[in-house]
């Protein structure tokens, strides 16, 4: 048997792993052919398009103005409604328009119209060229009020934040509400509000004052001010009418005085204060002398609030049971219960000035007592009104509330 192989007469045969070869099937050799025959289709139409492409535009301005002119023709057309007379050829419409007609950019100027940043206007050359101005936020202005409101107070409001709130001045707000409203706020209490810095007044008939006195009494030149204010809404008066008790009154731009505990005291010759609210239970009758010097009543406390108009003193908080110091040295003229709202208080005399030391939890002195400047007179409390414990403490002169900062010595 010969080994050798006829290339000749060979065939494309399948070797099989056991037995002889066979041939490819002949549904495999025609799929073959096929996707031959698809691949010379498809290269031959690549190459059809490549060589009938148009040749690109002349570079220069010319494409652009070519596109512009096409813009402007379009845009006259539509803006005058000439559908019967367009320019445009009946063959042609707006939807498929003629390849002749339309803009072509040339390689160089599309890729230096895509280098070009575009320009960005700011909102001045937006409102320059379009007449237009953009506020993305529209606040409306503040309008002033003309009339009383009223407004509720929430758990942590004072009379500070209050006033701030409706751009008031603090002695505005306690000058036209209760003296306790205006010593100390509880959550629910309901404040009048005025429209404006000022005062009011209750109009009390058997005072005899008529409109003129009231504004004397405020500070006010022109007594038509409190007439013609809006928020009085008065009728056509004249300034010696006296209202009926009763009528509230606002007087714009008024000063009121400093609200106190307002009592009676007695003076010897020299101007020293030697008896303090003669006739009340409480009062210790005519002690005279009295004045050393000035120290700290509590030192361990922290300042919470000031002097002003409506507070007559200073408030400083501490623990209950913390120990009070008199201020300076001299007799007591006041030690018992205050029913204007001090609670427990205690008033020393020192010369032509006095101190006096409310809310307190209990007495260390009575009536006839002589104490010297920083010995204990009583314990911080929270008795009267008072929405927790601390000392509201006052400095008088000849019976006129002072600010206790503005004293040497006092330390606060």
């Amino acid at each position: 048997m010969s080994n050798s192989f006829n290339f000749k007469q060979s065939r494309p045969t399948l070797i099989a792993p056991q037995g002889r070869p066979e041939r490819l099937p002949l549904w495999r050799r025609a799929t073959g052919c096929l996707f031959l025959a698809v691949a010379i289709i498809l290269l031959a139409a690549s190459a059809g398009l490549v060589l009938t492409a148009p040749p690109p535009a002349d570079e220069g301005d010319g494409a652009f103005s070519a596109a512009t002119a096409a813009v402007s023709e379009v845009a006259a057309a539509a803006s005058a409604g000439a559908q019967a007379t367009n320019t445009v050829a009946p063959s042609e419409t707006l939807d498929e328009p003629s390849p002749q007609r339309m803009p072509t950019l040339s390689s160089a100027e599309i890729a230096d119209f895509l280098a070009t940043p575009p320009d960005i206007l700011d909102d001045e050359e937006v409102m320059a060229i379009t007449g237009l101005s953009y506020d993305p936020f529209t606040i409306a202005p503040n309008r002033s009020r003309s009339s009383m409101t009223s407004y509720t107070v929430l758990r942590g409001d004072t009379i500070d934040t209050i006033s701030r709130r409706f751009g008031l001045s603090r002695e505005t707000v306690a000058w036209c509400n209760s003296y306790r409203k205006a010593q100390i706020l509880f959550t629910g209490d309901v404040l009048n509000i005025p429209p404006s810095d000022g005062a009011c007044h209750t109009v009390i008939a058997s005072q005899g004052k008529d409109i003129s006195a009231i504004a004397e009494q405020y500070g006010i030149d022109d007594p038509f001010r409190i007439i013609d204010a809006p928020a009085n809404d008065l009728p056509e008066i004249s300034s010696d009418t006296q209202l009926p008790s009763g009528t509230r009154l606002f007087i714009p731009g008024g000063v009121g005085s400093i609200i106190t505990w307002d009592v009676q005291v007695e003076e010897d010759a020299a101007g020293n204060v030697i008896a303090f609210a003669r006739g009340h239970p409480n009062s210790c009758g005519a002690v005279p002398g009295g004045g050393t010097y000035w120290t700290n009543p509590l030192p361990s406390g922290s300042y919470v609030r000031g002097f002003y108009a409506g507070h007559s003193g200073i408030d400083i908080a501490a623990r209950t049971g913390t120990p009070i110091l008199a201020a300076n040295g001299g007799p007591v003229l006041y030690a018992g219960w205050n029913s204007w709202g001090y609670g427990n208080t205690v008033v020393i005399g020192h010369g032509p000035f006095s101190t006096l030391y409310g809310h307190m939890d209990s007495l260390a002195v009575r009536c006839g007592n002589v104490v010297a400047a920083g010995q204990i007179i009583g314990y911080v409390g929270s008795t009267g009104n008072s929405s927790g414990p601390h000392l509201h403490f006052e400095i008088r002169y000849r019976n006129q509330p002072q600010d206790p900062s503005a004293t040497v010595g006092i330390g606060w």
